[in-house]
Order: structure tokens, then sequence, then C-alpha cells
């Protein structure tokens, strides 16, 4: 088995980003430096002096800067500046190709060497150095994203209850019925009987065939409110001062005549024994 080494610990990474930094700082320098000489000496050599001597290698290493500088930019931004890239790659041919070639023909092979490392390497150092910078722009960036996104997410909605999703629909209480108010059996109704709003429909109830005592005992036992079905046939009986038929009862409670029939043996069966009579007649 292998023991797991030790990870380096942050102060000790941080001093080695240090000193990488630095160390690249300082190439790039050196190597600017050297090449600008190098083509401060070739200016002369061709005929420029003074001021003019010292300012034109900047014509050719400056692209370089800013070329590099645009292409950091666009990348903080992660974008690609082809434009930068253009610049940066003439500045960097052009100052290897005038440093070499400033050395003049027929020169030893090694002059041409030491011509050519100074302006590469300001190349490759700086482009090491933009790295290294947008590696550290880009970090604390993010830390600060991250610091500042501190407000908490909106909690989800609390699902519904499993329990109150699976519990069956209770069906609606029908409303009493209004005493005095009571509507006649069409063409039998004395004039000037008030008449009654029907009341909602009962509760759901299987439907059963008149006779068939199981149908109607699964049908009382499901009912919420036979009552109000045996009082609503009470005041249509004394309203008509007879019993009232299953037309009758239908239109009072807003069903069907049939389920008023079922209706109406529930709830003689449930009890109210003088429900067990009605018309036959249709109206």
């Amino acid at each position: 088995m292998t023991e797991d080494k030790p990870m380096a610990s942050p102060a000790t990474l941080r001093r080695i980003a240090l000193g990488t930094v630095i160390a690249t700082i300082a190439l790039t320098g050196t190597a600017f430096w050297l090449s600008y000489e190098h083509l401060h000496d070739v200016a002369r050599h061709y005929g420029l002096d003074g001021s003019r001597a010292w300012a034109w290698p900047a014509t050719v290493d400056l692209f370089i800067v800013i070329g590099e500088a645009l292409i950091l930019s666009a990348s903080l931004q992660r974008l690609t500046d082809r434009a930068a890239i253009v610049l940066a790659v003439i500045g960097s041919t052009g100052s290897i190709a005038l440093n070499v070639a400033g050395v003049g023909s027929h020169a030893p092979g090694m002059t041409y060497v030491v011509a050519a490392v100074p302006p590469c390497a300001a190349l490759l150092a700086f482009g090491a150095l933009m790295r290294q910078i947008h590696e550290n722009l880009s970090g604390g960036s993010r830390a600060e994203t991250g610091s500042g996104s501190s407000a908490p997410a909106s909690a989800p909605p609390e699902p519904a209850s499993r329990a109150a999703a699976s519990a069956p629909a209770t069906p609606a209480t029908p409303p009493a019925a209004t005493p005095g108010r009571t509507v006649p059996e069409p063409g039998a109704a004395p004039a000037g009987t008030p008449a009654s709003p029907r009341p909602a429909t009962p509760g759901k109830a299987p439907a059963a065939a008149a006779g068939t005592s199981d149908s109607t005992l699964a049908a009382a036992s499901e009912a919420r409110d036979l009552d109000e079905v045996a009082d609503t046939y009470r005041k249509l009986a004394a309203a008509l001062g007879r019993a009232p038929s299953d037309k009758a009862l239908a239109d009072a409670l807003g069903v069907g005549r049939s389920r008023a029939q079922q209706l109406r043996s529930a709830a003689a069966e449930a009890g109210h024994a003088d429900l067990a009579k009605a018309l036959r007649a249709a109206s």
C-alpha cells in the first residue's frame, strides 16, 4: 500500500506563484531590453541617430505589447480578438526577422542564434506573463461572483400531502330545505301555495334497481343526507295532500326520476317508512 502524499499548503502555493510571476517579469524585461538594444544598433547602422535610433525599435516591439494586451482583454470577456492576434504575430515576426537580418550577411551561424534568442524569449515570456495575469484576474472575478451571490435560492413550493392527494372527494351536503317553500306537483298544487327551491343533489350513491335490497342499502350507506330527502318528500305530501309522485320528488330534488326513486327507496329502508309508497304518475 502506498501512503498519500501530503498536499502543499496554500501559503506554499502562493509563494510558488509569486516567484513564478517575478521570474517571468524579469525574463520578459531582459528579453525585450536585449531585443530593443540590438534593434537600436541596427537603426544606427542604417542611418538613424540620437532619439530616432532609440524610437525606431518601439515601432516593432510595441506591436507585441499591444497585441498581447488586447488578447488578454478579449480573453477576460470570453471573446477572441483576431485583430489583436494579427498584431502580436506581426510584431513578433518583425522583431525576430529584423534582429536576425541586422547581423548582416556572411556572419557565423551562432551570431544569428544570439540575435534571434532575445526576441523569441521576449515573445514567449510576455505570453506567459499575460497568461498568469489572466488566471489571476479570472480567479478573482469568480471569487467575487461566488461571494456576491449571497441571496438564498427561493424554496420550491411545498408538495401537497400524499394523504390529502389520495383521499377521496367528500360529496357535498345538500342545503336544508326551507320550511314553507315547497314546489307542488305541476297541475295539482292549490293556488297560492308557496314554492320551495330545489335543493342540491344529495351525495353520490351507486345506481341500483328499485327492488334490489342490497343496492338500496348501499345507496343509503353512501348518501350524505337521506333525512333531507325525507323532509322534501313530506313537504311535498303536505302541499299536495297526498303522496307525491317520483316525478314531483325528482323535480324538487333537482335530479332524474330514476335517481329520485332510488333515494326514496334508500330513505325508506333507512327508517323513513312513510316514503315506501309513491304515485307512479308521470306528472
